[in-house]
């Protein structure tokens, strides 16, 4: 195989990849997905928990960034909890639909964009304080290429909060031997615990809080330390599209 066959190939599984996401989550599946058995049995709050529990009276005064804001369920969180500068992204247009009427009846300044993270986010260099990912990391077919666009507009010594599934090891290693060969529903593969901070930590990420949640989730809060806004301003690409705000 030629290596220009090898990339066509590659290109047809990311593309095949990413249809499957946005197909599982741009359609009713969407409107449901606050009520479906996973979201109930699972009690996907407990990453919301950790997130309020880092970022603690400081989420009061930062520029937060809920990168694959879904539904709008971590921002509600954030907004109740007295946030009052938010913003969201999705790769649905679907998902951003719902996180503006959820957020609608709140007075506080919220962006949200429909967007790929492992493709470009549409902010500048340096553009917030925070930037939280729960229940996202496993959706990254790139997962490099996603972190070092939340580096990219993190400011210094900004804060990065992720809060994912693992689930315990039997079940992880048999779930990512399934989606290594039909990834299923956005879902790519997931971390363990260890996995996240090597991950991290080998990406320059100084890791301040790492620990499992319960049996299937853990949760882990990272600095950006100071790399240089504008030498990452050097690569910033324009954004693609405009960013819309709720009516």
């Amino acid at each position: 195989m030629s290596p220009a066959d090898a990339d066509g190939g590659r290109c047809s599984q990311v593309d095949r990849y990413k249809t499957s996401s946005i197909a599982a989550y741009d359609g009713p599946r969407a409107d449901r997905y606050d009520e479906s058995l996973i979201v109930r049995l699972l009690d996907l709050a407990v990453m919301d928990e950790f997130v309020l529990a880092v970022l603690g009276e400081s989420l009061c005064t930062s520029a937060i960034l809920d990168v694959g804001c879904g539904t709008g369920r971590l921002l509600e969180r954030l907004a109740e909890a007295g946030a009052r500068d938010l913003t969201g992204s999705d790769l649905t247009s679907r998902m951003v639909e719902l996180s503006r009427t959820r957020l609608s009846p709140f007075e506080v300044d919220v962006e949200l964009y429909q967007g790929d993270a492992e493709t470009g986010l549409p902010w500048s260099a340096g553009s917030f304080d925070v930037v939280v990912a729960t229940g996202v990391l496993h959706h990254f077919y790139n997962v490099k290429a996603a972190l070092a666009e939340v580096k990219r507009v993190l400011r210094e010594n900004g804060r990065l909060v992720v809060a994912d599934p693992c689930f315990l090891t039997p079940l992880r290693e048999t779930f990512n031997a399934l989606l290594r060969v039909h990834p299923r529903e956005g879902d790519f593969h997931f971390y363990s615990l260890r996995e996240v901070r090597h991950l991290l930590c080998t990406d320059g990420w100084e890791v301040e809080r790492c620990e499992r949640l319960n049996w299937w989730a853990y949760g882990v809060s990272a600095n950006r330390g100071s790399l240089g806004v504008a030498r990452l301003n050097e690569r910033m690409r324009p954004p693609s599209r405009s960013v819309t705000r709720p009516a």
